[in-house]
């Protein structure tokens, strides 16, 4: 399989609160592979992911845990585990200009 999916869209959105996820449904990869993370903040913040396996749930800054400068663009990349879930929090709350995850594969199919 090599291929990827957009996992989550999203434009202009309010932050639920600081250190709250702010995907009302975290996601589930379909296959192990690549996460592909496109992030634009209003607000200067710190950036994590939140991933989940079973009733653990780990945070994790991204960008080594700096605060991203509010209206740059961030793009970023990790591996993924399809027994896992993710999700992503700021750690000071304001609009989430660009929210774009993508999972991608590659494998032998």
């Amino acid at each position: 399989m090599i291929g990827s999916y957009t996992a989550s869209r999203n434009f202009n959105v309010t932050a639920p609160g600081a250190n709250t996820n702010i995907l009302s449904t975290s996601i589930t990869p379909r296959a192990d592979g690549v996460m592909r993370l496109t992030i634009v903040l209003a607000v200067s913040s710190v950036f994590n992911v939140t991933i989940t396996n079973g009733g653990t749930t780990f945070t994790c800054g991204l960008n080594s845990s700096t605060t991203l400068n509010s209206g740059d663009l961030y793009f970023f990349s990790f591996g993924m585990n399809s027994s896992n879930t993710y999700n992503y929090q700021v750690e000071t709350n304001g609009v989430i200009r660009v929210l774009q995850v993508e999972e991608c594969y590659v494998g032998v199919g």
